[in-house]
């Protein structure tokens, strides 16, 4: 995105001092790219775009119209698919918590299911039997071992024999038809992605002996685009696009390669970050600069809360855009944010000119961004998109107020 500083300036004006830039038109560029690295190897692939990573319906809507599945888990986020016109069929539904009710809503709708626990398996054996005449179809989300240390929370344990027999019992209910199963694990590294896709391919070999299922969901987690200042933070060497396609999909040819395309299973994919994380970035207005003893500190108008998970532990990239020229040089300062919590730093050790007025964008903030952000001590901040084209925007998101904040506290 090429921004200076006037455009900045006048942005701030009709926006104020801290607001999001969206590029949809990358979003779409990433989706499409991400398939088709897939889709050339293994073509019965799809995406179910991570709701929770960014739900900004612009955002879901272009998933809709390229094809995608809405990946939700939540009713809140289903009912946004819904609201913006996807075909429930088109909803992958995941996550620990499903209310009876909601869970009944879903596959009602003829959504995909993937039931996380023997609490699920009984909600649906008793809608099921409410509703004797509809043929209900769900998934499993199966938990195995990846050569990983960590041992995930979610899913049913595979080697656990109530598993097989549960797996059975559910396949002998005459309304239910199991269609597939469905794993994530949060280790991001390429080679675990091989153990991940070798063994829910053996496992699908293993549930699935009259046919293959219908799809293999292996999750998401993928990493996406990035700044080399940004991927050498990382303690796992990042992956490409390619190299997931390379690695998974041709496990996948190979499993398959005996059957036709209507007897394939789809593969399904998962990517949140991997394809939203570049597309939006965080402005943010240099308002004090101080010196406390050795410590030099710039006071912006945004937080570390406005830009996601990994704020904490990374230095997200960052261009400064000054007016002034003459703006001090610094070896080292500290830009921190607006709010009173100590440790509201956005950006530890930055090296470089920076002054009061100057203008930060940050890049790479797409994910676990607006989603994660509390209305603490101020309303949030809007999301502009910015047509470097025509120059001009479009709001997508308004910026808050104090109104809408307390409108659900009784005053």
């Amino acid at each position: 995105m090429s921004l200076n500083n006037k455009v900045l300036e006048n942005m701030s004006e009709s926006f104020g001092d801290a607001f999001y830039l969206l590029d949809s038109s990358k979003f779409s560029n990433n989706f499409e790219e991400f398939l088709s690295e897939f889709t050339t190897i293994y073509p019965k692939t799809n995406i179910g775009y991570s709701y929770k990573t960014n739900y900004t319906p612009k955002l879901c809507k272009l998933v809709n119209e390229k094809g995608g599945y809405a990946e939700v888990v939540s009713e809140m986020e289903y009912d946004l698919a819904i609201k913006i016109g996807v075909n429930p069929k088109m909803i992958i539904v995941n996550g620990p918590y499903k209310t009876k009710k909601a869970l009944e809503k879903f596959v009602l709708g003829e959504s995909i299911v993937n039931l996380d626990s023997y609490v699920e398996v009984e909600f649906l054996k008793e809608i099921a039997q409410r509703h004797s005449s509809r043929q209900l179809k769900v998934g499993f989300r199966c938990n195995f071992e990846i050569n990983d240390e960590s041992i995930s929370r979610f899913g049913f344990d595979i080697e656990n024999d109530n598993f097989t027999r549960m797996f059975s019992q559910i396949s002998d209910i005459d309304n239910i038809t199991i269609d597939g199963i469905h794993c994530h694990f949060s280790n991001r590294d390429l080679q675990s992605y091989g153990y991940r896709a070798d063994k829910i391919l053996e496992l699908a070999q293993k549930l699935f002996t009259a046919a293959p299922p219908k799809y293999i969901d292996i999750g998401g987690g993928f990493f996406g685009k990035m700044e080399e200042s940004l991927k050498a933070q990382f303690d796992t060497p990042t992956v490409e696009y390619d190299e997931y396609a390379n690695l998974i999909a041709t496990k996948f040819k190979a499993a398959y390669q005996d059957y036709s395309v209507n007897e394939k299973p789809m593969l399904l994919l998962e990517p949140g970050s991997a394809i939203v994380a570049d597309t939006m970035y965080f402005v943010a207005k240099v308002i004090d600069v101080r010196k406390v003893r050795d410590r030099s500190i710039a006071t912006s108008s945004g937080s570390k809360f406005n830009m996601g998970l990994l704020t904490s532990v990374i230095n997200m990239p960052m261009d400064v855009y000054s007016s002034n020229r003459a703006q001090p040089q610094y070896e080292e300062i500290d830009i921190v944010g607006f709010t009173c919590i100590e440790s509201d730093c956005l950006y530890k050790g930055y090296s470089g000119r920076v002054g009061v007025g100057d203008y930060l964008v940050f890049s790479n903030v797409g994910s676990y961004s607006i989603v994660f952000k509390p209305q603490f001590i101020m309303p949030n901040v809007p999301v502009i998109e910015y047509s470097e084209t025509i120059g001009d925007y479009e709001i997508i998101k308004r910026q808050e107020t104090m109104e809408d904040v307390f409108s659900t506290f009784i005053i």
